[in-house]
């Protein structure tokens, strides 16, 4: 007699969390499980293909392309490593379009319905530096022309905001993965910088907590001893000045221990002085993204 199994029992067997089941049966019929009074009963057969799918998925496939393939596909490409499908072959540009249209014009449901299709196509680190780079790159030059207002800008946040957790349900942190609380200081009112940080923090296995823009240091570092997070990262724009104040009070109130991180420009210590905690510097994010990776590696050593 074939056993079945509930699906909390299959989400800590496959490695998935419960939304990412639901969500790839809803969208992509990546498993059909049974239904009962019980709930959702899954085979053995099921469990086999999840982790297939899981594994595959870890390696930069997006589940869109590969949802579709029979088991004896999917350990093919698994044993060859080499990409299911074809990505748009589109330019950036040309990939931006579309959704700058759907923005500008607030059709914000033809806009997440264009996000959500290139998610699907696109491997999650492409769809970031492809997609969510470029478009957020844009909006804010828009903006800061007066072509735009900050309506739209709040309107691609929020779209934004959703990749993000889809990414976080598709990309659970690795074991052991250290807590990074993300944000931007009172007076930073753009988030765009520190979203993009929060999905490559996921991707790369870390435990991203975003806590969004313009939040005082003291609440952040309240957040953080709550959390016992061992990553503040703070985000600025290109059109922000840091405030000093701000910074100072963060360094002096964060839990001994705890590492700030600073992306978007170099900002240098308050007093010149060696600081209680340490702080590293990101203007480039392609080195944010490195240094993630380090930190994923490190808890595999």
């Amino acid at each position: 007699m074939e056993a079945y199994y509930p699906i909390r029992a299959v989400a800590k067997l496959t490695g998935l969390s419960i939304d990412t089941l639901r969500a790839w049966e809803r969208r992509y019929s990546a498993v059909v499980p049974e239904r009962s009074d019980r709930g959702r009963q899954y085979t053995q057969e099921h469990i086999q293909r999840l982790i297939l799918l899981r594994e595959l998925v870890e390696r930069g496939h997006a589940i869109g392309q590969i949802a579709g393939l029979h088991k004896a596909g999917l350990q093919e490409l698994l044993s060859a490593r080499s990409p299911v499908a074809e990505p748009p072959k589109e330019s950036a540009r040309e990939l931006l379009e579309p959704l700058l249209e759907h923005f500008v014009n607030f059709e914000h449901t033809r806009g997440n319905e264009e996000l959500g299709r290139l998610a699907a196509l696109l491997a999650p680190r492409d769809l970031i530096y492809r997609v969510v780079l470029p478009l957020m790159r844009e909006v804010g030059e828009r903006w800061h022309r007066g072509e735009i207002g900050v309506a739209q800008e709040h309107l691609v946040s929020a779209a934004l905001r959703n990749v993000f957790g889809a990414l976080v349900r598709l990309h659970p942190p690795r074991p052991g993965a250290p807590k990074m609380l993300i944000a931007t200081l009172s007076g930073e009112l753009h988030e765009f910088g520190i979203l993009a940080a929060a999905m490559l923090a996921s991707i790369a296995g870390l435990d991203p907590i975003y806590l969004g823009p313009n939040l005082p240091a003291g609440e952040l570092a309240y957040a953080a001893r709550k959390t016992s997070g061992e990553i503040v990262l703070i985000g600025y724009s290109s059109l922000q000045e840091p405030s000093s104040q701000e910074l100072a009070d963060l360094i002096r109130d964060l839990p001994q221990g705890t590492e700030l991180w600073v992306g978007g420009r170099t900002v240098p210590q308050p007093d010149g002085t060696t600081p209680r905690i340490p702080i590293s510097s990101f203007p480039v994010i392609e080195d944010f993204e490195a240094q993630c990776v380090r930190r994923s590696q490190g808890l595999q050593a």
